[in-house]
């Protein structure tokens, strides 16, 4: 039942409970005052969650943090609000880093892999040997801006080297036949399938974020 249908079944039997009549159209009017009254009040309740805030409200959420906006889009600001949070209780070891990068982007953490360097020479390194295209991509997010991140995350004294993302992208292993593969060969239109290409990234070459 509607809040106008309330109201009107609400009124004494001395009063017209027709939509159409004088009390009636009175009563619409002031349904559809609390009607918007509501949709404010849930909007507001939907808001308090980072998911669901955008513009002015998000910026307040991330001045709860400590986390400035800059140029950034609500999608991205909604990453490095979840990023400084997690980065708060974060103890600096790869699964938690992980973990924390994983939340902010809401991804599994599978999706998410760090190597360290220690065995390169390096023992305060880090580089990304995987990370979640999809994710990124659906929040606007460059490479680049994963690895600043990243970079922010991980403790401190500790560095991300660079982001090595190896393909799966295969060419047939007989030149002159056909080969068919969901998995490392060509992609349909709608990239449901298919090997991906891999490329190199350097963090230092990208937009630095407020984070």
């Amino acid at each position: 039942m509607s809040i106008f249908q309330s109201i009107l079944q609400s009124l004494p039997d001395a009063f017209s409970k027709k939509a159409d009549s004088n009390i009636g159209r009175l009563m619409l009017i002031l349904s559809n005052q609390i009607d918007q009254l509501n949709t404010a009040l849930t909007k507001i309740d939907h808001w308090r969650n980072i998911d669901e805030a955008e513009g002015s409200t998000l910026e307040q959420i991330g001045k709860n943090v400590g986390q400035k906006r800059g140029l950034a889009t609500d999608e991205i600001m909604r990453v490095l609000i979840k990023a400084r949070i997690a980065r708060n209780r974060s103890d600096g070891t790869i699964n938690s880093v992980i973990d924390a990068l994983s939340r902010s982007l809401n991804t599994s953490p599978s999706t998410i892999k760090l190597k360290a360097l220690y065995q390169q020479g390096e023992p305060a390194a880090l580089m990304i040997e995987d990370l979640p295209l999809t994710a990124l991509n659906k929040v606007g997010m460059s490479v680049g801006q994963f690895a600043y991140i990243t970079q922010q995350v991980v403790g401190a004294g500790i560095r991300i080297t660079n982001i090595d993302v190896r393909g799966t992208f295969i060419f047939s292993s007989q030149p002159s036949n056909i080969e068919a593969s969901f998995e490392f060969g060509f992609a349909p239109l709608d990239q449901s399938s298919g090997g991906r290409l891999g490329a190199t990234f350097n963090p230092n070459e990208d937009v630095i974020l407020p984070f």
